[in-house]
């Protein structure tokens, strides 16, 4: 039996919980935004039999072949806040230990909070790389901007849309301003190519808009990757701990591949319906321990 364990209100998660629903495959739900409110959970380091959750379903972890995992916060009131912050700190540390297959440990994919760490380690594993710059600088960030077009991108990784940055909008910029990350803009279709263990699956979206994800009009269809890329992907992924990743690309019209980001825990759902579900099905196997 697999393991879901997030919130029921995160699409993903429903998404997933869908798949298995369609598969026949069994499994079990762990809400956590419910547990931190009103429910009970006892977890040992390392972890034993009487590991267990009582929330919605009682849910003993060490018996499931593999728990998805998405730790999002939604809580409402600052005792929930406390709870869930005790709560993670018990589950991470039992996901540490665990030889239940988990998707994935919270602890690994460090480099994605700090965007110009992420990049460094892009570019020295051989991935082409948008050149960069972050600055509160605002004549650095002006001459960066007036040498072609860019785009500003979040400092960490937090989600946000993609807007293209122009000159005047930096001499806009308050004092002190910044830090403010800029990156060239690569003009070409977008690739989003997730790993799931040692497959990859990838769809691109051909879109005038600088951010293909508010254009519902974007032409979208499943492509293959080139063999070595998928190769180095499947590589990258494992070496940072991950089992699943969802990997950003721009291609450009020679065909060249330009690496965005790496997203440790990657809101799939959208790309899954351009791949009829094949992502959600490589997590399944992954999860339910029927790969050799």
């Amino acid at each position: 039996m697999i393991g879901i364990a997030g919130s029921r209100a995160d699409p993903v998660m429903v998404h997933f919980a869908t798949r298995c629903v369609m598969r026949e495959v069994p499994f079990a739900v762990i809400d956590l935004v419910d547990l931190a409110a009103t429910g009970g959970w006892s977890l040992s380091v390392p972890p034993d039999g009487s590991d267990v959750f009582h929330g919605g379903e009682v849910v003993r972890p060490g018996e499931l072949s593999g728990i998805y995992v998405r730790p999002i916060y939604l809580g409402r009131s600052p005792a929930e806040a406390a709870r869930w912050q005790g709560l993670m700190d018990g589950f991470t540390a039992w996901m540490d230990e665990t030889e239940v297959a988990v998707v994935n440990r919270p602890r690994h994919h460090q480099l994605n909070s700090s965007k110009p760490a992420h990049y460094a380690w892009l570019s020295a594993s051989g991935l082409r790389v948008p050149p960069s710059l972050m600055s509160s600088d605002r004549e650095r960030l002006a001459e960066f901007v007036r040498a072609g077009r860019a785009v500003v991108k979040p400092v960490c990784g937090t989600r946000a849309t993609t807007r293209e940055i122009a000159a005047t909008d930096v001499d806009a910029l308050p004092e002190p301003a910044g830090p403010l990350l800029v990156q060239r803009l690569v003009e070409g279709d977008d690739v989003r190519a997730h790993v799931v263990g040692e497959d990859v699956v990838a769809c691109r979206f051909s879109s005038t808009a600088i951010d293909y994800r508010s254009d519902r009009q974007a032409r979208r269809q499943r492509v293959d990757v080139p063999d070595a890329l998928a190769d180095l992907l499947v590589d990258l992924t494992a070496e940072q701990g991950l089992t699943f990743a969802g990997w950003d690309f721009k291609v450009d019209e020679a065909g060249d591949y330009w690496c965005l980001e790496c997203n440790p825990m990657p809101g799939y759902s959208f790309y899954d319906r351009v791949c009829d579900g094949a992502v959600s099905d490589a997590l399944v196997d992954v999860l339910g321990g029927w790969l050799s």
